[in-house]
């Protein structure tokens, strides 16, 4: 699979920030999940003797994680997309006293990416999860090991198509994206209200968050043409921001093309990465079935691929796990502020 270059214009972006990007549970798809050392004793995990008092460096722990009985052993294994990254650091910061500075290095430092952390969980590495709504092979993986998933939502998300700025399209259908993405049967953007220039439609790698909301919200998990697949994969979010903004420039050395990309992307991801790089400048964000998408929008489900983001855990988990602790605490009113806080759209 051809790659294309995702510094399109190195000049233009440095992309380097990992923003996050999503409140009933829901049991999608059963075999014994492991805890982490004490997790089956009283609350959270704690044996009976022994409190979050008198556990060992206790001080290293916040207030609001010994109210949750969350220790510095029980802490839960936490992984997640790239878009929640900042959401697994917030909760880690929040658990534990800033005065411990020597701690940070035990803070979460990547994401495993969206599927790679599906399969973390089904297999028992992780206790859980922060990641966009499973696609369909996840979930028939998670059959297959006999493992039932629940979904926690906490954070409201979107799947947008964007495109230059310049373009002058301004809406995109559900039938238009399948008939692209599915058998490439759309080359011009006059036939989407736009000039008649050639429609490069970027997509991206199968594991990625975004590409399995596209695959559930949008294509029904059909196949997407190969051509596509060969010539215009993109590897990573920001990449996808700044190829679909810059293609038709013509890369490093290269000349401009009677072009304009078709992309899509997380709403909450493209907003962070505007405020802190400007790359939203470039892009616009069409509307879809006639329905722009905004916070309100997202919010209140009437824009059409409106989703969120997910804790994650497998049924089996003890209900005193500290992970189940976190899930409470991020649907708490502290919670949704702190997810608020970092760009993202809570859900109520």
């Amino acid at each position: 699979m051809k790659r294309l270059a995702s510094a399109v214009l190195a000049a233009v972006l440095v992309l380097s920030l990992l923003q996050l990007a999503a409140c009933v549970p829901q049991i999608v798809s059963s075999s014994a999940a492991p805890t982490l050392p004490g997790a089956e004793g009283s609350s959270a995990g704690q044996s009976p003797s022994q409190t979050a008092e008198d556990t060992p460096a206790v001080g290293v722990m916040s207030e609001t994680a010994r109210s949750l009985g969350i220790t510095q052993e029980n802490y839960p294994r936490i992984d997640g997309s790239t878009s929640t990254f900042g959401i697994n650091w917030t909760v880690w910061r929040t658990m534990h006293n800033p005065e411990w500075e020597e701690y940070d290095s035990e803070a979460p430092q990547e994401a495993s990416k969206t599927v790679p952390s599906y399969h973390k969980l089904i297999e028992g590495d992780v206790d859980m999860i922060l990641v966009p709504y499973a696609s369909e092979d996840v979930l028939k993986a998670a059959r297959e090991a006999g493992v039932e998933l629940e979904f926690h939502k906490i954070a409201a998300e979107a799947l947008v198509f964007i495109t230059p700025a310049e373009n002058t399209a301004e809406n995109i259908t559900r039938e238009q994206v399948r008939s692209i993405y599915l058998d490439y049967g759309i080359r011009s953007w006059k036939e989407l209200g736009g000039p008649d220039r050639e429609l490069v439609p970027i997509c991206r790698n199968a594991d990625s968050g975004s590409q399995s909301q596209m695959d559930n919200l949008v294509l029904d998990n059909e196949p997407m043409h190969p051509d596509i697949q060969k010539n215009y994969v993109e590897l990573t979010m920001e990449g996808m921001l700044e190829l679909t903004a810059f293609y038709h420039n013509g890369g490093l050395g290269g000349s401009p093309t009677d072009t304009y990309a078709l992309g899509y992307t997380l709403y909450t991801y493209l907003k962070n990465m505007t405020e802190a790089t400007g790359v939203g400048d470039y892009l616009k964000i069409l509307s879809y079935d006639g329905i722009a998408a905004d916070e309100q929008s997202i919010k209140d489900g009437s824009y059409p691929l409106s989703d969120g983001y997910y804790a994650v855990v497998r049924s089996d988990l003890a209900q005193d796990h500290s992970a189940r602790a976190v899930i409470s605490w991020l649907q708490s009113g502290e919670g949704a502020d702190a997810i608020e806080g970092l760009g993202l759209i809570p859900c109520a």
